[in-house]
């Protein structure tokens, strides 16, 4: 029997600096990583492929994570879920919340919060 295959992780983020970080970190720990800048590219990746989780920023031109989110769960209903977001407002939270995201990330974070993050979400699907 083969080793058991890491997770395929989708970053989604439209500043470069924050998907850079999260690609190496990720990609180090073993995972199988790919990146989008923008959300409709996102869900025509999550259309096409299957992910174990999404990583997303709330922020971004065009779709937002909550609507990259909610199109990318119909392609994808049981695939992990997880915010980045730099504007942590109750709102924002809640609104995250009952979207269904697994988990927020607070930006700006290290790279130590952003694997206990990716961890926690991926222990808590498997």
């Amino acid at each position: 029997m083969t080793e058991s295959v890491k997770p395929k992780i989708l970053v989604v983020d439209d500043a470069g600096p924050v998907v850079i970080l999260c690609v190496n970190v990720l990609q180090a720990l073993g995972y199988s990583i790919k990146a989008a800048n923008r959300g409709e590219t996102a869900v025509e990746l999550v259309r096409q492929e299957p992910f174990d989780l999404l990583v997303v920023d709330y922020k971004m031109p065009g779709m937002n994570g909550f609507e990259v989110l909610e199109q990318a769960r119909q392609a994808r209903p049981r695939m992990a879920c997880m915010l980045m977001t730099a504007h942590g407002t109750p709102d924002i939270i809640n609104e995250a919340t009952r979207l269904g995201f697994d988990y927020i990330l607070l930006k700006p974070f290290t790279p130590s919060e952003l694997r206990g993050a990716v961890d926690k979400v991926l222990a808590s699907k498997a």
